[in-house]
């Protein structure tokens, strides 16, 4: 129990353009479209690579105004003005968010510790070796800055990156992974915790190795599947 936890690799890098109309990062759906290099084929390591889109936050706030009703003639018209300012002026326009996930080494592991100010209180503590994953992760920062580079943008790595190596996950993984027995696993393919009979666990802590790409399918499947097979 614990062991095994992945980051799946994520990955983020910015890029600036200055060419209006380049990229329209408030327009479309959050993903829309993505790069595959699970064969290994850039420097011998596994990942995709995807844009990330994002909401023109003051555009929803003032159109939430005008649905919500707004008294006067001069209020309305003046909220209709900023719509459509915002709708084409956005500071954030010009900005191009890149995302990657990959294969890191999935050697995560967490722990329950006691902290020596509160030792009557214990807090979840990861142990992870950003070394062990630097290949993987400095390849997909490689990616983005080509990719960057080729659409006419300036590429940026995110000081947490660059100056603390230090990431943001957004699919965690394993610390609860799946195997054929105890001494492999936690759980057996249907979720199930070896030696503690009803007790199934149903979401990303079974996944016992990063997935490589956006998990939230496979993690769906496998609930599905345990749901049908227990219910």
């Amino acid at each position: 129990l614990g062991t095994r936890w992945s980051a799946n690799a994520n990955f983020i890098s910015i890029g600036t353009y200055s060419k209006e109309d380049r990229i329209r990062q408030s327009t479309g759906p959050t993903i829309a479209g993505m790069l595959d290099f699970t064969d290994g084929s850039f420097r011998n390591e596994r990942f995709v690579v995807e844009d990330d889109g994002f909401p023109n936050l003051l555009l929803n706030v003032v159109k939430a105004y005008l649905e919500s009703g707004v008294r006067t003639p001069f209020g309305q018209h003046l909220l209709k003005e900023f719509e459509e300012h915002l709708r084409e002026d956005t500071p954030l326009r010009n900005l191009m968010l890149w995302l990657g996930a990959g294969a890191d080494a999935g050697d995560g592991r967490l722990q329950l510790k006691r902290r020596w100010f509160m030792p009557w209180k214990r807090v979840l503590n990861l142990l992870w070796q950003v070394e062990h994953s630097e290949g993987v992760l400095n390849a997909m920062q490689a990616m983005h800055q080509n990719l960057t580079e080729a659409t006419g943008g300036r590429p940026r790595t995110l000081p947490t990156w660059s100056l603390f190596k230090s990431l943001l996950t957004l699919h965690p993984l394993g610390g609860c992974p799946m195997g054929s027995s105890s001494e492999t696993g936690v759980v057996d393919h249907l979720g199930r915790v070896f030696g503690h009979r009803n007790l199934i666990v149903a979401d990303g802590a079974i996944v016992p190795t990063p997935t490589v790409r956006n998990p939230s399918h496979t993690i769906a499947a496998l609930a599905e599947r345990i749901g049908a097979h227990t219910s």
